[in-house]
């Protein structure tokens, strides 16, 4: 119960007991009278101070109700364009995943021509001559034609790493299939 509805009851229980208080004819005190009106006055004072309280309180949870509803809308709208965003960036990436591997394929279909020129050039010269061996053109090369011009100007592999956007040891092993393919 409300602490308003406390000093109500009291305030009743206080009247009704003056009532049933067997009435003194005359020699009825005005000095209880007195007090029993400054309490009487009292008691209602505190109540009313009681009841703009609570009607400041109950404002108070209204105002933080709507701000928590705002702020809920406004949170739920930022989440619904991040998916959209989320959505378009996957879109994005499968193009670009897309058209990777169709550079790809036309790297390696160019690889293949290139050696096969290389070899159809070989048949024609003149046996006289000693055959000259191609080097094969390497997949991992054509895959990573940035990473080895690095590491053909000599930088370390950490920068190779810093400016490629890869790991160290990635890397590291992709380096060491380079030199694998080459010595096959």
């Amino acid at each position: 119960m409300e602490p308003w509805v406390y000093i109500v009851l009291v305030g009743a229980v206080a009247i009704v007991y003056a009532l049933r208080l067997p009435a003194r004819a005359g020699r009825e005190d005005s000095e209880e009278k007195k007090s029993l009106k400054e309490t009487e006055a009292a008691l209602e004072l505190y109540m009313a101070d009681i009841e703009q309280e609570n009607s400041k309180l109950l404002q108070l949870v209204g105002s933080i109700k709507t701000q928590s509803q705002t702020n809920k809308t406004d949170l739920q709208e930022e989440i619904g364009v991040l998916r959209e965003q989320v959505g378009e960036l996957h879109k994005s990436l499968l193009l670009m995943d897309a058209r990777l591997t169709a550079e790809e394929k036309e790297r390696l279909q160019l690889a293949a021509a290139f050696t096969w020129e290389g070899s159809s050039a070989q048949t024609e010269k003149p046996p006289a001559e000693a055959p000259v061996k191609p080097k094969p053109v390497s997949s991992i090369k054509l895959r990573y034609p940035r990473l080895f011009e690095l590491h053909e100007q000599g930088k370390s592999i950490d920068s190779i790493a810093k400016t490629a956007g890869l790991q160290r040891g990635e890397v590291q092993l992709i380096l060491q299939l380079a030199q694998q393919e080459e010595s096959v």
